[in-house]
């Protein structure tokens, strides 16, 4: 009610658990690391009749299933008789989608991002994932590509639609993926699809950007959505991400605490991009090694500064080596990242 919601129920009970869940990585730089606290101990009871019930009086055009740790029979009666669009998000596992289809529920949309069970289960491959015999059972599906933008896939016309997706300093992206489905899911009626996906990304982006959620809804009710339909955006498919090779500038040494450096790597790595820790791949030069040994790592690092669009620099200590490759990058006329996390350089 707090939220404005038309209609209010109590559909089920959570027995036997405190329902929280800790977060590793709230903004989703790299994976969020959701670990729901005492999820083995409990048990949930659905209300048929009252879901029933809701879904009689408030008769949606749509109903989004999100899976979880209730059992998803206990809903399929009641789905079944329901007359609109059904889709769901199987974010978290396939299983209840599988379960579904086996009792001949037919989906409109299959929703899901590139940090989604079903994706990994298909290698990280778009190919890969329209081919699959879940997708093969829906009429299209959603696939979020965690901030290079999005794309919608009618199987039934064998049509691509496609997005970007915009720029915000993120608080946090828990439930971001939610609010972008139902905003898509809204809009699509009224829209075309790459219209209905530019909306719902950029509304998306606004939820990133508070916890606040009158400033939310604020935010929202003032846009006029035929001029956000006219926004450029950032659009990275996710295949095309890993031919970008990033060069992470840095002493990557033994003696050095690099953490950050390696976290930096793998939240590359969680976007598909293809980063490289040069002194891992080429070697550490300590001074001692013969003059042929350090002129061919020499030459592997200037290769792989040549090879790469980008540079990060982590300023972790006063490192020579780290500004010749900004100065390297620079004159190449590349693009650098100042990464100083201990405010070294300001």
């Amino acid at each position: 009610k707090k939220l404005n919601a038309q209609h209010t129920a109590i559909v089920g009970e959570i027995d036997g658990a405190s329902n929280v869940i800790t977060i590793q990585d709230s903004p989703e730089n790299g994976n969020q690391g959701y670990e729901e606290i005492l999820r083995k101990q409990s048990k949930v009871t659905i209300d048929q009749e009252e879901l029933s019930g809701i879904i009689e009086e408030y008769n949606p055009t749509d109903i989004i299933i999100y899976p979880g740790k209730y059992n998803i029979e206990d809903v399929l009666p009641v789905l079944k008789s329901f007359k609109g669009k059904l889709h769901i998000d199987v974010q978290y596992g396939t299983e209840s989608l599988k379960k579904m289809i086996a009792d001949n529920i037919n989906f409109d949309t299959i929703i899901l991002s590139t940090s989604s069970t079903l994706f990994e289960e298909n290698d990280f491959s778009v190919i890969n994932l329209v081919n699959s015999p879940l997708i093969a059972s829906t009429k299209s599906f959603l696939l979020k590509e965690n901030r290079g933008g999005s794309r919608y896939y009618d199987i039934i016309n064998r049509k691509w639609y496609e997005a970007p997706a915009f720029k915000t300093d993120t608080v946090h992206s828990v439930g971001v993926g939610d609010c972008f489905n139902a905003a898509f899911l809204s809009q699509k009626s009224q829209r075309t699809e790459e219209a209905a996906l530019k909306i719902a990304s950029y509304i998306a982006m606004l939820y990133a950007s508070t916890f606040v959620f009158d400033e939310f809804k604020e935010l929202v009710s003032s846009l006029d959505f035929n001029d956000v339909e006219m926004l450029l955006g950032n659009r990275i498919p996710w295949e095309e991400r890993e031919k970008h090779h990033i060069y992470i500038a840095g002493p990557d040494f033994p003696d050095v605490d690099t953490r950050l450096i390696e976290e930096l790597y793998n939240n590359l790595k969680y976007h598909n991009f293809t980063p490289h820790r040069p002194v891992l791949e080429n070697g550490l030069i300590t001074g001692s090694e013969s003059e042929e040994q350090q002129e061919e790592a020499y030459r592997n690092d200037i290769a792989l500064l040549e090879k790469s669009s980008l540079l990060i620099a982590v300023i972790l200590n006063d490192d020579p080596g780290t500004y010749v490759e900004i100065g390297w990058m620079a004159r190449s006329g590349k693009p650098v990242i100042i990464f100083d996390p201990y405010k070294q350089v300001r």
